[in-house]
């Protein structure tokens, strides 16, 4: 690490410079930040293992009953079988030949706190649980039993939200949205199987390789305790700038050893490690930012889609970098884009040279009221190669209505916030 008043006089110890005075190249950092903004390292390591994971299968069935489609999710209920009269008076409705892709769902259950004063603070009187439906498809509809005006729908999705609750919230709201922070696609009565119990996820134990133990730890290793600290899990480049980082991972050690690396470093394994870990298809990414960050454009290209969108988080985690250069003509190289993560790598680059990010509020494609963000100064993309994204975007669509293609709605955000487009 550079030293330990370069690191604590640090705006967040994302920005700190860290190495080791070792030979090993130092790959991660264990740390904190107390409560007056001390720094504490419990660890550096020169490698992991059980990082990259295989994600389970998270795929649920849920049944959206007594539901009022609109816009998009209305279109594909029609596309169903609804049609475009409704469901009243219909005996039945199956579902479509083929399992439809919805785009983007997303649930809000809008609740009164129990207990609250009526006549209290709506913001203090009702709360609300969201749910995110990853990658949904609608596999059937059906007149509902609630209401002959309503709608049964029944769709699968990987489920993500407050999986920790356990009861169904009483009078609530049920709300459809266009994806997390997008537009209102309708209501529904309530969601079946959306508060189903489910057994807690499996989370793999980490080993943490080749690891130079701080005070704090060594103190930990001799009188271990079961509440172990939640810290912070860097991941450095060669040059020892942090290419991401997971928080609140709990430093429960159960087991430690001497390293196969040898010398005085320990090898430790941690009982959980991060929640949230990449799968093992992205490790070339990783492997390719170690190295620093990329010199040369276009180095995302190589990488499949789930790659590609790895990249475009890496460029999102640089701090301060990859601002916004000052020419008033930039140029994206469109010859790859060919879908939606490769689209936020080329813009990025295009905007902020290689390795950059483009800091826009996307989620304003899906509805987002906050408008988009502005860039600092008005400037002209050319867009070379861009019929390779029209085409190869196509399919997708994620605005409220349903109407527009993804590309056509990317020039229009662009056209809102000031860029001037040219598409060659």
């Amino acid at each position: 690490m550079t030293t330990s008043k370069e690191a604590r006089d640090a705006l967040l110890f994302e920005d700190a410079v860290w190495t080791w005075e070792r030979a090993l190249p130092l790959k991660y950092v264990l740390c904190s930040e107390e409560w007056d903004g001390e720094l504490i390292v419990f660890a550096r390591c020169a490698d992991a293992d059980g990082l990259f994971v295989e994600p389970a299968p998270r795929r649920e069935r849920l049944t959206l009953l007594g539901c009022a489609p609109t816009g998009r999710l209305l279109k594909a209920v029609e596309r169903c079988g609804g049609g475009a009269g409704g469901p009243g008076g219909r005996a039945g409705s199956g579902g479509p030949a083929e399992p439809l892709d919805l785009g983007q769902l997303a649930v809000i259950v809008d609740f009164p706190v129990p207990g609250a004063d009526p006549g209290a603070d709506p913001f203090d009187a009702f709360d609300a649980h969201h749910w995110d439906l990853a990658a949904p498809v609608l596999l059937g509809c059906r007149p509902s039993a609630l209401d002959p005006a309503l709608w049964d729908v029944t769709v699968e999705a990987e489920l993500d939200g407050p999986l920790w609750r356990r009861a169904e919230p009483a009078d609530a709201r049920w709300l459809l949205f266009n994806g997390a922070g997008g537009g209102g696609v309708g209501e529904c009565r309530r969601v079946e199987g959306l508060y189903a119990r489910r057994p807690s996820p499996a989370v793999p134990p980490l080993r943490l390789i080749g690891c130079e133990p701080g005070e704090r730890l060594l103190r930990r290793l001799v009188r271990p305790r079961a509440d172990g600290d939640r810290v912070t899990l860097l991941a450095v480049d060669r040059t020892g700038r942090v290419m991401r980082s997971a928080e609140h991972v709990p430093l429960e050690v159960v087991a430690s050893r001497p390293s196969v690396l040898g010398g005085t470093l320990l090898d430790l394994w941690l009982r959980e490690g991060p929640r949230e870990r990449p799968a093992p298809a992205v490790r070339p990414v990783w492997d390719a930012w170690f190295e620093g960050p990329p010199a040369e454009p276009g180095s995302w290209a190589p990488f499949p889609p789930e790659g590609r969108a790895e990249w475009a988080a890496f460029t999102q985690a640089r701090r301060g970098a990859g601002g916004p250069p000052s020419a008033p003509v930039r140029h994206l190289d469109g010859r790859y884009v060919t879908d939606v993560a490769a689209l936020m790598c080329a813009l990025g680059e295009a905007v902020s040279g290689p390795g950059g990010h483009y800091h826009q509020c996307w989620v304003t494609l899906r509805g987002c009221p906050c408008g988009g963000e502005q860039p600092p100064e008005p400037f002209t993309l050319v867009w070379h190669d861009a019929e390779v994204a029209r085409r190869a975007l196509a399919p997708v669509s994620v605005d409220t209505a349903g109407e527009t293609p993804y590309f056509d709605d990317v020039l229009r955000l662009l056209a809102r916030v000031g860029i001037t487009v040219e598409l060659r």
